[in-house]
């Protein structure tokens, strides 16, 4: 299975960004709340994002994964399904790809783009 770890427009955070994730299961066209927990964004793209946390959720084709977090002064919820999961010592490292929400690639490509340009001034105004 070929994952987009390469995606041109992927963001790696120097510091990661602090987000809530709220775990549904789909059933018979429901969704069912399974768990919620606290998690850091490492990396994000419109298409996916690599996720952290010390809660260990398992990996299943029926679980809904709802990031929340704020990028930039922009709330993201961040909606997708869990592809890979790996154990990174004390905590959990998760690999989510997107629900492919035309709206959410927009707004992410937004916030990151802002991002970027204030993470460019404080090096700018740090270096003086």
């Amino acid at each position: 299975m070929y994952f987009k770890r390469q995606e041109a427009f992927r963001y790696a955070f120097e510091e990661s960004i602090p987000a809530v994730c709220n775990v549904y299961k789909q059933a018979n066209g429901f969704k069912e709340k399974v768990q919620s927990f606290q998690a850091y964004i490492l990396d994000l793209s419109p298409n996916g994002m690599k996720a952290a946390s010390k809660t260990n959720i398992e990996l299943r084709d029926d679980y809904i994964l709802i990031f929340s977090f704020q990028l930039s002064g922009t709330l993201i919820h961040f909606t997708g399904q869990m592809i890979r999961k790996r154990n990174a010592g004390a905590s959990f490292e998760y690999g989510i790809q997107s629900d492919g929400s035309d709206a959410l690639k927009e707004q992410i490509i937004s916030a990151l783009k802002t991002y970027t340009k204030e993470q460019l001034k404080k090096q700018r105004n740090q270096g003086r």
